[in-house]
């Protein structure tokens, strides 16, 4: 078969020459997974979780000898912002790196990635009903269990080359868009500027975001040019290409130490989330058996069960379901 070269003599010049050749790997590649290290926050300080390693960020030391202490602040840069919806079927612990067992990129349909993908849409979801949450008590609350948040790619200014993923919390995102909104007013895009993120003293859990001084001409052109890297867009979700795990990674650039043992305090939390996962399952199966005697609507169908004790909720498609599950909730 004349037709056919061998890989290693160097043929690849025609597809070289071709700008559109590799469409195809990319739509092949879309759903690959693809690894990238994390910044998470949790109990007022600041880890890096890079493959199976976790490390918690020390603030810089200004004089020889000074003892270790948590990092109370990052500066970082943000090069790609993306909204996104997570959902954890045992609750979320804050801190946590864990995969959500189902989440959108877009705000609008589950992604295709989501291995327990809860509704054909996210308006429909019963999880991101107001009212749908549930506290660490079991309680229903005002609030979605399906979480809004902003998937953030960020970087050291020093170091644009290692971008992390971090997760702006529902509670911190108006903060996070007045930062936006200051350096609007001074003319300043979000990629332009060093952004200190920190904690906020009275509110456990929330995170302030404050713009500390705007990038250089020559950083800035390296921020804005990171934008569309395909590493980035694979952080917050934008793409997710199998190219992306040819990126060089580097050391963190910012301060670390080896992390401590989780807090005992974990395992109470865990039972908590989980007896609020069961709360919640049995609310929605008496809601779906409601919505089944009912003849005047198409009654929803019920997912299957998810392995290892986790339940897929049921896909809501009609009926005022969010006063029916405050009903049962409460």
């Amino acid at each position: 078969m004349s037709n056919i070269v061998p890989f290693d003599t160097g043929f690849q010049a025609h597809f070289a020459a071709d700008a559109d050749a590799f469409r195809l790997n990319n739509a092949a590649e879309e759903f690959a997974s693809v690894k990238f290290p994390v910044i998470a926050s949790k109990n007022g300080r600041f880890f890096i979780k890079r493959d199976d390693e976790k490390v918690l960020l020390l603030r810089p030391k200004t004089k020889a000898g000074e003892p270790d202490e948590p990092a109370s602040y990052i500066d970082m840069v943000v090069l790609n912002v993306q909204k996104s919806k997570t959902f954890y079927a045992e609750g979320y612990t804050e801190g946590s790196s864990e995969k959500p067992d189902c989440f959108s990129n877009d705000g609008i349909t589950p992604d295709s990635s989501a291995e327990y993908q809860q509704c054909t849409t996210c308006a429909l979801c019963p999880h991101n009903a107001w009212g749908s949450g549930i506290n660490d008590k079991g309680e229903a609350t005002k609030g979605k269990a399906c979480s809004d948040v902003q998937r953030l790619a960020i970087a050291s200014p020093s170091d644009l080359d290692d971008p992390f993923m971090f997760r702006v919390p529902p509670a911190s995102l108006k903060n996070f868009a007045e930062v936006s909104k200051f350096l609007t007013t001074k003319r300043v895009p979000l990629n332009g500027a060093v952004i200190r993120f920190s904690f906020d003293a009275e509110k456990t859990g929330v995170l302030l975001f404050s713009a500390i001084g705007g990038l250089d001409a020559d950083t800035y052109a390296a921020a804005k040019a990171k934008m569309n890297d395909e590493l980035v867009l694979a952080i917050v979700g934008k793409r997710n290409s199998v190219a992306a795990l040819a990126a060089p990674v580097t050391k963190p650039a910012l301060s670390v130490v080896k992390a401590e043992v989780e807090d005992p305090a974990v395992a109470a939390a865990a039972a908590k989330a989980k007896a609020k996962a069961d709360k919640l399952a049995a609310a929605q199966a008496a809601l779906a058996a409601a919505q089944a005697d009912d003849e005047d609507e198409t009654p929803a169908p019920v997912a299957e069960t998810k392995p290892k004790g986790k339940t897929k909720a049921t896909v809501a498609t009609s009926g005022n379901f969010d006063d029916e599950l405050a009903k049962l909730l409460g």
